[in-house]
């Protein structure tokens, strides 16, 4: 029996501008309202997520930078640090196009930037140099400390609540869940899910940007 949904956010319960999607919203609270637990994975910040927490009234942890820190029962937890990802970025900056987000100035555990495509294969290459995981979330380059991904966070929210792999289900789109749906768990995706994501899922929805959360949840009996 499922116990949580982990969902991811951009693309996920969003359209594809980042807009909430009101029926994703709604299926959310209903859940919650129901006894399901809901737990968020973004590549976001900290501060988004507790707004996001808030706002949605999620009910159990959320984590940011694609698992490097987590926010639950009033207290915010860090398990990596940015000082690598940061140096990385100030390095490949001056070798290729990368640019750094803005959003940096909030990140604790990770760095963001852009580049151009052409560029990937050497910032790819520079980051393993460093030993730095590089993941793109389609709206974001992160790049994080070695072990720092949503499956890390995943496997704390089976440890912290005290409940089996088969009791999780995840929910996400892009190559930053990978990490996520290599775990023993149940995986779903929306539509506009990249190839690798749909080759690991369990079932991919033939709806996206938000409108498929209920569709999954009816797949998997959540209602």
């Amino acid at each position: 029996m499922i116990k949580i949904m982990v969902l991811d956010v951009d693309g996920t319960i969003t359209d594809q501008n980042r807009v909430l999607n009101p029926e994703a919203v709604s299926c959310i609270a209903n859940g919650i309202n129901n006894g399901l637990k809901f737990s968020l994975i973004s590549g976001n910040v900290i501060p988004v997520m507790y707004g996001l927490r808030t706002f949605l009234g999620i009910n159990g942890p959320v984590f940011g930078e694609n698992g490097g820190i987590m926010y639950y029962n009033n207290t915010i937890e860090k398990f990596f640090d940015k000082s690598r990802p940061l140096s990385f970025l100030e390095y490949i900056s001056k070798k290729s196009s990368a640019v750094p987000y803005f959003t940096n100035q909030w990140r604790e555990t990770s760095a963001a930037f852009s580049m151009n495509p052409e560029d990937e294969g050497l910032v790819s290459s520079e980051a393993a140099k460093w030993d730095l995981e590089i993941v793109n979330s389609k709206f974001t380059w992160h790049i994080m400390n070695r072990g720092q991904n949503k499956g890390y966070a995943v496997e704390m929210i089976r440890k912290m609540l005290n409940i089996d792999w088969d009791e999780i289900l995840v929910v996400g789109d892009s190559d930053n869940d990978n990490a996520m749906f290599t775990l023993p768990v149940h995986k779903a995706c929306p539509f506009n899910a990249t190839d690798s994501i749909k080759s690991m899922s369990d079932y991919v929805s033939k709806k996206s940007y938000g409108y498929e959360i209920k569709d999954v949840m009816n797949k998997f009996s959540l209602f």
